[in-house]
This record gives C-alpha cells, structure tokens and sequence, in this order.
C-alpha cells in the first residue's frame, strides 16, 4: 500500500525549504559578498553581505533583479560612479575569459576586490571582498617606510657630511614633495639681539607656482630672501621667540607678512622652529600647503620635529666648526705677531745689552787705564746683572718657540756622563757660595742616549740653579743620572697626568736637595710659565718662574715628562723622564757645526798695536753707534783696520761700484743682519753673486735669536754667525781663522 501523492510533495517541499535555509546559512557565514548571475544576467543566488555593502533590501534581491536593475540601484545609492559600473557590465558579458579579477574603490572610500568565475552553465559568479583596511595599512606602512628612509638619509648625511646646504636640500626637497606644498625654505638666524637676521639657506619653489604666478614673482620673493629678513619683520620672528610652530590659512592676507611675499599663491602656511642643543631658536622652517591640516597631524608633525631637530644639530655643528676655524685662524695670527713680536724685543733687547756687556768687559780688562777696586765690584755688578737679564731673555725665547711648535730637535748620541759632569762643573761655583755640597750618581748601565744635548743640558741647568736658589747655606744638592721604567714614576707627582707604559725605558735625570721644599698644595702652580709657588711681595727668591715650565716643555719635546716629590723644610726631588726608545726615524745631525775651542785674549789687547798699511782690512757693517765702537776697538786692539759702513744702501752701493777691485777688497766682512733700507741677508747674497766680493768671508752678526735664523744666514751667504749680545772671544777666535792678525803674520814671517 502506497503513502498519498500529496503527502510526498509536502515533504519534498520541507526537503527543499531545509536545504535552501542551510545554503542561505552557509552563504551567510562566509566573510566575502556573493553574487550569482545565470547567463540570461540576472542574480540567482547571494547572500547577506552583498545587501549589505551597498544597502540593499534582501527582499529586492530575492526578486531576482538584472544586472543593470542591480546597477541602477547601487548608482541610486550614490556607491558607484558610471565607469564602475561598466566595467562589471563587461566582466559579466566575458565568455572567452573564465577567472576575472580587479579592483574598484567605492564614493564611501570603500575598496572592493571583485573576483569572476565563468562556470559550465554559462553562469558567473562573483565574490566581493573589502580590502579597505588592507589597502589603508598598506599606505600607512609604505608612508611609515618612506619617513622612516627620509629620518634615517638625514642622520646619514648629517653623521657623514659637513655640507649644511646638502642636507637641508634633502629635507627641502622631501618635505616640499610630502606635504604638497608650493613653496618651502630653510632659513638660518644670525646675530644678536634686535641685530638678528633671517638669511636663507635653502628654498625650493615648484614648478606649477612659477608656471602660475611667472618668474617676476618668484624673482621679487628670491630678492627678500637673498637680501635676510631683519628683526621684526615677518611671523617667523613670533615662532623664533616662542619656539613654537605657527599655522597661517591666508599668508598673503596676514598683517605682520612681509610686503613682497604677499602673492596670491602663498595662503597655507606652516612655519617651525628649529632648534639647537640647549633649546635656542636657530632657525626656521617655511612650508606652503594646500592642507593645512596636513602639517598638524601626526605622524607629519612628528616627522617635521624630527627633521627640524636634525637641521638645528647640523646649523649648530656648521656654526661651531666656522667658530673654531675663526679662532684658530685668530690663534695662528696671535702666534704669528707673537713670533714677530719676540723676534723684534730679541734684537731691542739684545742690541743695547750686548754694548753693556762689552763694555763693561773691555773695562775690566782696564786697557784705557787701571781701575780701583770699588769700580772693578761696580763692574762686575753690571755684567752679572747683564748676564741675568740675558738669561732671562733666553728663558722667554725658549719658551715661546716651544709652545709656538718651532723648535725642533738636534738628536744625537750623547754622553750622559760628560753631560752631568759638565753641568755639574758649570754649576760649582754657585754652589759655592752658599757652601753647598754638590755631588754626582750616574748609573753605569747608560752611557750613551739619542737626544739633543743642548737642550738636556738646558734640563740639567735650570734643575741644579733651582735646587741652588732654594737650598740653604751649608746645604747639600745631588744630579743622578739612571736607567728607569715608567712603574717607578707613578709614586711621583706628575702635572700633565698622562697614562705611563710601566714598561718604558727612561734615562731619569734626578736632582735632589735639602732645600725648603714645597707644600703640596702648591705642586699644581710648578711647571707653569711665569708662576711661582711663592709669589708675594715678600718673596725672598728672584726669577721669572720659567724655569721649570721650561724644564717641562724640553722634556716633552723628546716624549717624555716631568715629576716631583718634595717635603716641607726637608727638601724636594724633581726627576726629567727622557725615553730611550733608541727609534727615531731620522736624526737631525748638522754637519755645519764646529767644534770651537774658547779661548781667552792674549794678554797682548793691554798693549794697543800701531795701525800699519799691511795689517789685515775689516769691513763692519753695522748701524748701532755703540756695537759699532764695540768692534771697532776690539779689533784694532788685536792690529786689525776697521772700516765702517752703518747703511744698508750705501753697502749695496760699494758692492755695484765699479771702482772696486780685488786689491781693494776687505780681507773680511762683520755683517749685521738688520740694517737700514737694505737687510743684511739681502746684502750677502748680492756679495756671494758678485764676481770680485764673492771671495770675501761673512760673518753674520745678528740679534735674532729664533729658530733658523741661523740657517737664514748661512744660506745667504755667511761663513759663520754670532748672536748678539757678542762673546767677544768667540768673536775673535772665528776672526782669526779666517785672517790672521798682525802679531801673528809677524810670528810667522819670524
């Protein structure tokens, strides 16, 4: 027996009912709109999203609408636009073309990605999906990457390069390209005060602002900004006092805009500070933009701080190089007069010194009558007091050709012990005065040291005379010379305070004394020119203070250092530490130096010689009345003809004249190297040029004392040189081997 027919349709019916709810509920539950179309275009199946990307009622959908009933009414809805439209009008009549795929961004800035499927049947389906949050994170990541490249170009160029205008056209050009903006510049404050000026740095104007307004305009706006903005004027003054940035919807309306600037084309403006490390306004930031609201929003404002940040550090770092520059210029100049300076107080000093000297040693020698013995103590009071002011011009010299980097050593192999003894010997009669006991402790293991002996012995001095000078009577003072590593002098204080090697070698020169010592917190004042530990108006002991900066510098000079350890009315120790790395690259030996042994003036110079026609012929050039009387009398005490010539002209004159032969010529040439009109190195080389002078010796004679004046004269011509004040017995020994004096040729005719 068979159920009913009508009882079968009914549940055939609830089959398809429970079969399109589950369909419906499946289609429902996917994330993607769906849509349908058979191939006669009309929708057949969707579900829930698509109603809802365009506000559909579902029951219009399920009314199964054409495609363009479906399109009229999404139009209606004011979703799409025309073009739209069309292209699902042609995605939906491809038959050639299964899988379709592109995108359509919606009125609302809602973006759609359609993907079409052609199936057997001739139908096609659609899915719809929202990628607007997608493609937004996509733009704010490709922005975010792009400031990010911009930040990290500017740290770049701001680490790696010292050209201000490179970096602030990067950020110009940037910024101007982010924001949109018309027109843009960098401007750099200078000055003080109401004195301040806006000056550009940088400026880009874009193309469409020229095309619009014409090159006038921008040539007028070009003019103001090469020109520099004055205190005052302009709203950028306003962010410059209170150091925040300025937001201005029509510039070209604005009361306190500059005159000139005001064309139609600059109306959003965005003015930033920007500023340096300890939070002064440097400079601004000028930015056009066609959406003010743009520059305020984050992240453009943060990316806008940044690069005002990067710029300030960057005006800063130009502006604290042009500083230095400016003084080391100022610095170098300063050295510059100061060498000058010496060098003209050396030869003012000197001049008048070396006829007191001289002097004061002819009239000791008594050879214009007998002295008593009350004038011969005047006498050698004023050449002690000569001597010690020669001292202390060296001193100062030797000083400031130090510290101004001129003075370059002589290094050679060097006795150590020769060197103490000598010193030591040199020093004795000092000692010996205040009844001090002196002696020496020289270390067998060095005998020999590259150094420039000269200045070694310089150090040696002026470490015994100060131990002299503060030692009491009957005190006692020891010079040790040995062989010590870096370990042992950092017990010892040291004022540079520079890391030591524990393992350097040092020759230590070392002077001890039972002096007054020195309180230790006055060690900090020693080693400093012109300071001394003890410097009232009651002060018992005279001197500059150089002594010991001198001391200090020399050692410097060969690499080493200086240290001292002194108690309080029990003596002090002062050590000069001089490395023995025995590695110089070169050393400056001078094969032009002799070995002149001093020797005194025969006892002969009491007795004045006769001038005779044979007796040998001096020419001196020298415009200083007493140096002049200085030479002449020793030369002719010793039977020698002095002519003189105190002009620089009229020796150039003698030296073109025509009238001078080889029987006239001089048998020698004392030169003063500073004359009148024409210099005596000027001279010189004209003598070694001329065919008949150029066989008469030089000896330059010269108050220059600075580094190389020596091989100035030298290499003008000169056969020897004397510093003023003059060693008359050196004078006289370099005289005679070039001419021998009258007594001799006689001895030898003999």
């Amino acid at each position: 027996m068979t159920e009913p027919i009508s009882t079968n349709n009914e549940q055939f019916s609830l089959d398809v009912q429970q079969v399109r709810e589950e369909r419906s509920l499946i289609l429902n539950q996917i994330d993607n709109a769906i849509a349908l179309f058979n191939h006669t275009h009309q929708l057949i199946l969707f579900n829930q999203k698509l109603a809802d990307i365009w506000g559909l009622s579902p029951e219009f959908l399920n009314q199964k609408p054409s495609l363009s009933a479906l399109i009229d009414q999404i139009l209606l809805q004011g979703y799409w636009e025309a073009k739209h439209c069309q292209q699902l009008q042609n995605c939906l009549e491809q038959v050639e073309i299964d899988n379709l795929s592109f995108c359509i961004e919606q009125n609302n800035r809602v973006c759609l990605e359609i993907e079409s499927r052609l199936s057997s049947n001739g139908s096609r389906l659609f899915t719809f999906r929202d990628i607007t949050y997608y493609r937004n994170s996509q733009a704010s990541l490709n922005t975010e990457v792009r400031r990010l490249r911009f930040l990290l170009g500017l740290n770049e160029r701001l680490q790696n390069s010292d050209n201000l205008q490179e970096i602030a056209q990067f950020a110009l050009n940037y910024l101007v390209s982010v924001m949109d903006a018309a027109f843009g510049d960098v401007k750099v404050i200078s000055g003080e005060g109401k004195n301040r000026q806006a000056g550009v740095l940088i400026n880009r104007i874009s193309g469409q602002f020229i095309a619009t307004y014409g090159e006038p305009a921008v040539a007028s706006m070009r003019e103001v900004l090469d020109q520099g903005i004055p205190y005052g004027q302009g709203l950028l003054w306003d962010v410059v006092e209170t150091g925040e940035p300025l937001f201005v919807d029509n510039y070209a309306q604005h009361p306190k805009s500059v005159p000139r600037f005001r064309e139609p084309g600059l109306g959003r403006l965005g003015i930033f500070p920007i500023p340096a490390t300890n939070g002064n306004i440097i400079g601004v930031l000028t930015l056009e933009s066609r959406d003010l609201d743009r520059l305020q929003e984050y992240p453009q404002r943060d990316m806008l701080n940044a690069a005002c940040r990067t710029l300030g550090a960057s005006i800063e770092r130009v502006q604290a190089q042009d500083r230095l520059q400016q003084i080391n210029e100022d610095l170098e100049r300063a050295s510059q007069l100061k060498s000058e300076f010496l060098a003209s107080m050396s030869h003012e000093l000197r001049t008048p010194l070396n006829s007191i000297l001289g002097f004061s040693d002819l009239l000791k020698r008594q050879i214009g009558g007998p002295l008593n013995e009350r004038q011969l103590n005047h006498l050698q009071l004023i050449e002690k007091s000569g001597q010690h002011l020669l001292q202390l011009i060296n001193d100062i010299l030797d000083l400031s050709k130090i510290e101004a980097g001129k003075t370059e050593l002589d290094l050679q192999s060097v006795d150590i012990h020769r060197l103490c003894n000598e010193c030591l010997k040199m020093m004795q009669p000092r000692a010996d005065k205040k009844r001090l006991k002196m002696s020496v402790e020289l270390d067998y293991r060095v005998h020999h040291a590259f150094l420039d002996e000269r200045r070694v012995r310089q150090i040696i001095i002026n470490l015994l005379s100060n131990a002299v000078k503060f030692t009491p009577e009957a005190g006692s003072i020891k010079l040790s010379g040995f062989l010590a590593y870096g370990s042992q002098m950092i017990q010892d204080y040291r004022p540079d305070c520079s890391p030591v090697n524990a393992s350097t070698p040092y020759l230590c020169l070392e002077v001890q004394d039972s002096g007054i010592g020195i309180p230790e917190d006055r060690w900090h004042l020693l080693f400093r020119p012109f300071q001394q530990v003890d410097s009232s108006l009651t002060r018992r002991h005279e001197g500059t203070g150089l002594g010991l900066a001198l001391v200090k510098r020399l050692a410097e000079l060969h690499g080493g250092t200086v240290s001292i350890n002194s108690i309080v009315n029990q003596g002090s120790l002062f050590r000069a530490w001089l490395p023995l790395t025995e590695m110089r690259e070169e050393l400056s030996l001078n094969p032009e130096s002799c070995d002149l042994s001093l020797q005194k003036l025969s006892e002969s110079l009491k007795d004045p010689k006769p001038d005779s026609e044979n007796s040998p012929r001096i020419l001196v050039v020298e415009d200083q009345p007493f140096n002049q009387l200085l030479v002449s009398e020793v030369l002719e005490l010793e039977g020698y003809r002095v002519e003189l010539i105190s002009n620089g002209q009229t020796m150039l004159d003698a030296i073109q004249s025509p009238l001078v032969t080889e029987t006239t010529l001089p048998n020698l040439i004392l030169m003063d190297v500073q004359l009148p009109e024409v210099d005596g190195l000027e001279l010189m080389r004209q003598l070694k040029a001329h065919s008949i002078w150029q066989s008469v010796p030089i000896i330059a004679l010269t108050a220059m004392a600075m580094s190389g004046d020596r091989e100035r004269c030298l290499d003008a011509g000169a056969s020897a040189y004397l510093s003023k004040p003059l060693d008359l017995d050196l004078m006289m020994v370099l005289v005679k081997s070039f001419i021998p004096s009258e007594s001799e040729i006689n001895k030898i005719n003999e």
